[in-house]
């Protein structure tokens, strides 16, 4: 794959092609933030929610986010209803940890996966408010 292809087909660029269909219609009740100051990191949950030891963290592109869940981008491949765990943080080093499990997902070189949150959280959601510099909403 030639380097100016590869750049086409990553998570920072999973917008110039527009929402893939399984995310045109807004399912979410929650507002939605668009940040790019927000870093997201995703682990598998294995048999019986353990990681069997591994520590693993992957670290994922985050689209957007609501106090019950998120919107990701990765190359990594999950099957719907599979529990992940994630680990959000904000520039303050403030982190939030949540387990959930995925809802929706588009096919592609980047995968976009719906993550809802197993419960609500609302030190999150008063987080996303108090940190957001620039109104920017789906």
């Amino acid at each position: 794959m030639s380097k100016s292809s590869h750049t086409t087909h990553t998570a920072d660029h999973w917008s110039t092609r527009g929402a893939p269909a399984p995310f045109k219609i807004n399912r979410r009740m929650g507002i939605r933030y668009l940040r790019n100051d927000i870093g997201a990191s995703l682990r598998k949950i294995g048999l019986f929610n353990f990681n069997f030891g591994t520590t693993h963290d992957v670290s994922v592109k985050l689209v957007d986010i609501s106090s019950r869940g998120v919107l990701i981008a990765t190359n990594i491949k999950l099957p719907i209803n599979k529990k992940v765990f994630l680990t959000i943080r904000f520039a303050d080093f403030k982190e939030f940890e949540m387990s959930g499990k995925v809802v929706r997902k588009s096919d592609g070189y980047v995968i976009i996966y719906g993550i809802k949150f197993d419960s609500l959280n609302n030190d999150l959601a008063d987080n996303l408010l108090a940190t957001q510099r620039r109104l920017a909403f789906k």
